[in-house]
Order: structure tokens, then sequence, then C-alpha cells
């Protein structure tokens, strides 16, 4: 389906049908390795964070969902074999995350097919109106931010 012809003009009501076929793109995607999107966007995190444990609620704050998404997510990738989650040893509220064997082995995975969905994202943009694009994305990004805050501020 290609309603480009009925869209709307609103920046935010874009983002959102963006969003959600972002989002069917990655369940469809994922589902041969028995994952979602919430949890790609959580073995994204890992893979950039690189060889130390990730803490759960930095993982949470990245992915900006609240406690208990995270955590049954979180589960999740445990029962198919991609994570390990510990306990932290100085605080036994906190839990630290580690990618195991195969979480390391689906990277290449990863990079596949989130390449692909940004290849076909941008499919026909030169180089500057990728860039551009990224800039607009990432400052309306910021104005939600702190729209958001500035409303939990006057609260």
């Amino acid at each position: 389906m290609h309603p480009t012809h009925e869209l709307p003009d609103n920046p935010a009501l874009l983002a959102s049908m963006l969003a959600r076929r972002t989002q069917t793109y990655f369940d469809r995607a994922l589902k041969p390795y028995a994952i979602g999107f919430s949890q790609f966007r959580m073995l994204g995190f890992l893979y950039r964070h690189g060889d130390t444990p990730a803490m759960q609620e930095d993982i949470r704050a990245y992915i900006d969902s609240d406690k208990g998404s995270v955590a049954h997510s979180i589960l999740r990738l445990v029962d198919e074999g991609y994570i390990e989650r510990t306990q932290h040893p100085d605080d036994g509220r906190a839990y630290e995350i580690h990618l195991t064997d195969k979480g390391e082995a689906f990277r290449a995975d990863f990079d596949r097919i989130a390449e692909r969905w940004s290849d076909r994202l941008v499919d026909g943009f030169s180089a500057e109106q990728c860039s551009m694009a990224s800039a607009l994305l990432k400052r309306m990004i910021d104005n939600a931010c702190t729209l958001l805050d500035d409303e939990s501020e006057e609260r």
C-alpha cells in the first residue's frame, strides 16, 4: 500500500505512520529469530555498548520504555539465548546484561536487517538529502523531548 497521495502534511502524523511501518518491517524480518522490534532495539544498544555489561536501566532509558515492558523483553532475549542477565554485584536491585555467543553471532544478521530498512527508506535520496533528513529528524526528537520535559516540570 502506497498512500502517499493521501498523506497529511502534519510531521507528527507522518512520524507516527513511519514508526508503525518500521515496527511492522522489523517484526516480520525478526520472526525467524523469535524476537521482535523491542528486543532488536535492545540488542542494538548492547552492540553499541561494547564488551562491558550494560545495566538494565540504561537499556530502558535508551529505548524509552517502561520498566515492565523492558523486563519482559529482556526475559524473552534471555529465554531465546541472546543475552544473560545477572544481578549487579554492588546493587541487588540492579541487573547487568551481557551478550551471549548467540547474541554476538546475531550481529551480522542484525546489521543486514537494519541496513535493508535504512537503505529502502532513503532510496532515491542524495547524500545531502540523507544528511538533511537525519538532521531534521534529530531536531524533531530533541523538540519532542524538550516539550515532554517542560510538561513534566509544569506538573
